[in-house]
């Protein structure tokens, strides 16, 4: 499959608008005439909100059941399912406008992945990524309603699994023309079943293609490398192996991120370039241009001239210890690994964890551990033997172990490097935060600083 880069990358062509309005589902960022749609999640119902959204000046309300009269001049739209109308929605944007989509998957890397592939690809085409977390339909389908989309738009969209079927419906919303799969690792086994079953969610993205889409993924994956067999369209391979398609000595560019991981997240979006039909030097041009993302092994300046690695937007063991490798590498005196709770792993949580421990140990002079509310790390820290367990200290929340940093507890100076990283239920930016150097605003640089996450306890 090839595209033609347009000649004018800035994205100056006319804009197609098939909606006046924007949508939104929180009161509390809504503006005159948005839409607003009440979502039913887990412990709020938008519904009980759609008062506030039109005193606020919303044109427009989404609702699965009536609320009662409202003031004349709103529109009042009722569906079954408020998610399932904004998928419709969004659905029908992108297939209207035709638009390419690149769709993003895989158990580790897909967020640093997307960030890598629409560096490249805005060389040569007017781009839209997915943004943050925002990789479920119902995140998926806000941002690509909210955007400015033109019809030479390629989107490079990351989709997320939790529970069997969720990459299958968001590629059957937004049909991919290029899959890709990072890799299948065993995250996301307490709802997927089995390192099987993850492989079997993944490989949906690339099932889903039809005979002129490219499916790209990690040939040194054995499990990502046998979807070369489930799927229609034509494949690149990348990785180390002398027999992928795309190798290291294929990457010219000095990378501007860390780890070991940094020449995969390279050699994934040369072989998305290449699928659209990019030259080498504008390939090259992407990497380089390349900005790591809040919370993803962030070099960081730290309080009292130390470096903070910040890695705090989510967590799995594997993950943790390229991280650590990462603060192994470093220069510096001293090394602390600061690790919090990986959450989702299934009946072996608690020797995942001590594995991650027993490895931070090994990789730095001193470890905090950092529960959730689930607790694994500081019953993991149990599992150690007597010599190891002293040598970590625990914590029952990052808000403590934040207040441990203001306090000074660790004593950083120049030649201190510290890695923080968690699952995003362990909320380990607090951490982050108390590490931050002067100057540096924690809005700029770290995840999960909107008013609504700060607002959570």
């Amino acid at each position: 499959m090839q595209y033609a880069p347009t000649d004018d990358s800035s994205g100056t062509s006319a804009v197609i608008a098939n909606y006046n309005m924007a949508y939104s589902t929180d009161t509390r960022t809504i503006q005159p005439g948005d839409t607003y749609v009440a979502i039913v999640g887990e412990t709020h119902d938008g519904h009980d909100f759609v008062a506030d959204a039109v005193e606020k000046g919303a044109a427009a309300v989404v609702v699965e059941r009536d609320r009662g009269p409202l003031p004349g001049g709103v529109e009042v739209i009722e569906t079954e399912s408020s998610v399932g109308y904004l998928v419709e929605r969004a659905s029908e944007r992108v297939r209207r406008l035709g638009l390419p989509t690149v769709a993003i998957t895989g158990s580790v890397g897909k967020t640093t992945t997307r960030m890598a592939v629409g560096a490249v690809l805005r060389q040569a085409f007017r781009v839209q990524t997915s943004e943050g977390n925002k990789n479920t339909p119902l995140g998926l389908s806000l941002t690509l309603l909210n955007a400015d989309l033109a019809p030479d738009t390629v989107l490079v969209l990351e989709m997320g699994a939790r529970l069997p079927g969720d990459i299958q419906d968001l590629c059957a919303a937004f049909p991919p023309t290029v899959g890709v799969v990072t890799n299948v690792r065993g995250v996301h086994l307490e709802t997927l079943g089995s390192l099987d079953g993850v492989e079997r969610e993944k490989s949906e993205v690339v099932r889903a293609l039809a005979a002129s889409g490219t499916a790209v993924f990690n040939g040194d994956d054995p499990r990502a490398r046998r979807m070369a067999d489930v799927t229609a369209g034509s494949v690149i391979t990348y990785g180390t192996g002398a027999d992928c398609d795309v190798r290291p000595e294929h990457v010219a560019a000095t990378l501007p991120i860390l780890g070991d991981h940094a020449i995969y997240t390279a050699l994934v979006a040369t072989a998305v370039g290449r699928a659209f039909g990019m030259e080498p030097g504008a390939i090259t041009r992407g990497l380089e241009a390349m900005e790591p993302e809040a919370g993803r092994l962030r070099r960081l300046a730290g309080v009292a001239g130390s470096v903070l690695v910040d890695d705090t937007y989510n967590a799995s063991p594997e993950a943790a210890v390229s991280a650590l490798d990462v603060l192994a590498g470093l220069d510096g005196a001293r090394k602390t690994a600061v690790l919090g709770d990986m959450l989702e792993l299934g009946a072996t949580e608690v020797e995942q964890h001590a594995d991650v421990l027993r490895h931070a140990l090994a990789s730095a002079d001193r470890v905090w551990a950092v529960d959730s509310p689930q607790g694994l790390m500081s019953r993991a820290a149990t599992e150690l033997a007597d010599g190891e367990r002293q040598r970590v200290e625990t914590f029952g929340s990052s808000r403590q172990a934040a207040a441990a940093v203001r306090d000074g507890a660790l004593g950083l100076g120049p030649g201190d490097a510290v890695l923080v990283k968690g699952s995003q239920g362990t909320r380990m930016e607090r951490v982050s935060e108390a590490l931050l150097g002067p100057g540096l605003d924690p809005a700029d640089v770290l995840t999960r600083q909107t008013p609504q996450w700060k607002a959570i306890a």
